[in-house]
């Protein structure tokens, strides 16, 4: 398609006003949208540019720690690297880098624990885990309500669960 504006080169830039419901629509070339928009052109191309670091604070990390330099044990990939490219390196980065993707991560997702499909392989351990989670917050609304012999029942389970995970070397 080419620019709306001079008619010449390859339109790149699609722009969609919305104002007071009047939506116009234009599709221009980098230099007839920088003619037209001006400085605010350079603010899209900057957030553009930017986003992944905006997203995960990249800024704000580097400066805040630039003596840490923590590296995945299993991957090598470094936090800074995985902000620049938006792609976490493997299942371990999850956790040696637990304290800054938390945050971005329930960010985007509203919750930081994963809720899919389990590899077949982990199937008994990541099951075994979350019903042993399950079991301790019901074990301590059951405290909370002084329901002690409920709470009772809860915890032999519990314990139960676990003699059972360490026999199998689930845990």
């Amino acid at each position: 398609m080419l620019c709306q504006k001079c008619n010449k080169n390859i339109a790149n830039v699609y722009l969609k006003n919305n104002i007071n419901g009047n939506v116009t629509e234009s599709y221009l070339c980098s230099s007839c949208a920088n003619e037209v928009y001006g400085q605010n052109m350079k603010v899209f191309e900057n957030f553009n540019n930017d986003f992944i670091s905006n997203m995960f604070n990249l800024n704000k990390v580097s400066q805040a720690l630039p003596a840490v330099r923590n590296v995945c044990p299993l991957c090598g990939s470094t936090f800074s690297q995985i902000a620049q490219s938006g792609k976490v390196g493997c299942g371990e980065c999850y956790s040696t880098f637990r304290n800054e993707l938390e945050p971005n991560v329930m960010r985007i997702h509203g919750r930081a624990n994963h809720t899919g499909k389990i590899p077949k392989n982990l199937t008994l351990k990541i099951s075994g885990k979350r019903k042993i989670e399950e079991l301790n917050v019901k074990l301590k609304k059951m405290i909370e309500d002084q329901n002690f012999e409920e709470a009772a029942v809860i915890r032999d389970e519990i314990n139960k669960l676990n003699q059972q995970n360490q026999q199998e070397g689930v845990i």
